[in-house]
């Protein structure tokens, strides 16, 4: 997913300088795109480099003179995982300088800073400026970031939360493990993790799952599971005599260390090393916590959305409904989007319950996520109330997320989505320009150098296995 950051400069540059100042920032090792597409398809023109650049002068000059939009209206300038974006303001408007980049790219804001930097500069060196010290020396004064407001329903979302303080720190303190071991939303993890829950809420030991008659849950699960901290393993001491439970122990050495005092049975008057001692996984009480609201949906959302790159400050979650729907939003710049998540199957009353939630907060995205299934009448009902906010000249999408572990990618489309509309918007003025949508070039950039760093990566993964392999013989 691509994110933006913008600062813009309360400064005109003349339309002579551009060029110029252009050929100042390829110099620092800022290659233009836009300008150096024109000029290779120059060369193509007039078969060969030499007079390119005089094309370049004489179109320029004939644009300018016909009255048209300026011949240089900006540029941008790619490198790995990031693009950075220059866009001049006409007469009375800002100079604006940005970053494109992804969520791991590391120090965008000191990137934009240098770039704007160097932009500075370079306007100074266009305009035969030497002392580029003293020019850069009033770029912190001069430069303004450009803020993206946060949306007023998400505003009213979290000022409406009941505790949600609380409820955000607890998603937080158990996010990042959450999501590392992915384990609530393994639909076979949370079915023994519930089988577990209901034998404790019974006063039975867990002993069942560890093996028996079509109740055997394999080791690999239940070690994952301890990881994760969401279970512990016990020892259960019984009376052998009536089979009575005495006490749990936090391991085998505990128990060791309690025969050795030769405590007797309270049941029988028998040693303690001679009762019956089981094995037992229990629930930690987290995971109590989360499985008996259904929290864990929110919580593990939360991770899933700081993994995609949005900050802490943009999302907020709110206590399970009385209903059992858990809710959350998140903006992305400048769009709301609601999450309505349901540990089970989501049916028209709970359609009508989403539409009377959309309608307190009017967040124009409004995503439905299910463990289970979403039938097909809440889809149709949804689906009908975005059509009429849609012809009521409102924006309105609804997104149907069955399982989660289709959240991430599912969420990075509608995520890039609104990227792309957003990129669009601050854009625009190069399209003509280069003679394509520049904002659809940078985002497919994006997502083919994604897939070039995957290939790479399980070359890579390949070879070294196969180097390993080698090694054997």
């Amino acid at each position: 997913m691509l994110f933006i950051a913008t600062k813009t400069l309360d400064h005109f540059v003349a339309h002579a300088t551009r060029t110029p100042l252009l050929e100042k920032l390829q110099d620092k090792g800022l290659m233009p795109l836009v300008r150096s597409a024109r000029l290779h398809a120059y060369e193509l023109a007039l078969l060969g480099a030499e007079r390119a650049r005089e094309m370049e002068r004489e179109l320029g000059a004939q644009t300018e003179g016909a009255g048209e939009a300026p011949y240089v209206r900006g540029d941008i300038f790619c490198f790995e995982d990031f693009v950075h974006f220059l866009i001049f303001g006409a007469e009375g408007e800002p100079l604006r300088a940005g970053i494109i980049y992804e969520a791991d790219t590391p120090e965008p804001q000191q990137k934009l800073d240098a770039f704007c930097r160097n932009v500075y500069e370079a306007i100074e060196a266009a305009r035969g400026f030497t002392d580029l010290k003293a020019a850069s020396a009033l770029l912190e004064v001069d430069w303004q970031e450009q803020t993206t407001s946060v949306p007023e329903s998400f505003v009213r979302f979290a000022a409406a939360a009941e505790d949600g303080a609380q409820t955000n720190v607890r998603s937080t303190m158990v996010a990042d493990w959450l999501h590392v071991a992915g384990m609530l939303e393994d639909t076979a993890a949370r079915q023994v993790l519930r089988r577990l829950v209901e034998v404790q809420r019974e006063g039975r030991g867990a002993a069942s799952l560890l093996g028996g008659e079509g109740e055997g849950v394999p080791e690999s699960l239940l070690n994952r599971l301890a990881g994760a901290g969401l279970i512990k393993r016990e020892v259960l001491v019984s009376c052998r005599k009536d089979a009575r439970p005495l006490f749990r122990l936090p391991s085998p050495d505990a128990l060791d260390v309690l025969k050795a005092t030769n405590v007797l049975c309270s049941e029988c008057g028998a040693s303690i090393a001679d009762e019956k001692a089981d094995e037992i996984v229990v629930p930690t009480s987290l995971t109590t916590t989360l499985l008996q609201d259904g929290s864990w949906l929110t919580t593990h959302l939360r991770s899933i959305l700081i993994k995609l790159g949005l900050p802490e400050a943009q999302i907020n979650t709110h206590p399970v409904s009385g209903e059992g729907e858990s809710r959350a939003m998140a903006h992305l710049c400048g769009e709301a989007f609601l999450f309505l998540l349901r540990d089970g199957d989501w049916t028209a009353a709970q359609a009508r319950h989403a539409l009377d939630e959309q309608a307190r907060t009017d967040a124009p995205h409004l995503v439905i996520i299910a463990t289970g299934k979403i039938h097909e009448e809440a889809r149709q009902r949804l689906r009908e109330h975005a059509r009429r906010r849609t012809h009521g000249g409102r924006t309105a999408e609804v997104l149907f997320i069955e399982g989660m572990e289709t959240v991430a990618p599912e969420l990075q489309q509608a995520f890039a989505r609104v990227a792309q509309s957003a990129l669009n918007e601050e854009l625009w003025p190069l399209d003509s320009s280069l003679g394509l949508n520049i904002a659809q070039l940078i985002t497919t950039r994006a997502r083919l150098l994604q897939k070039s760093g995957a290939l790479r990566e399980l070359a890579a993964s390949a070879a070294g296995a196969l180097a390993g392999s080698l090694r054997e013989f």
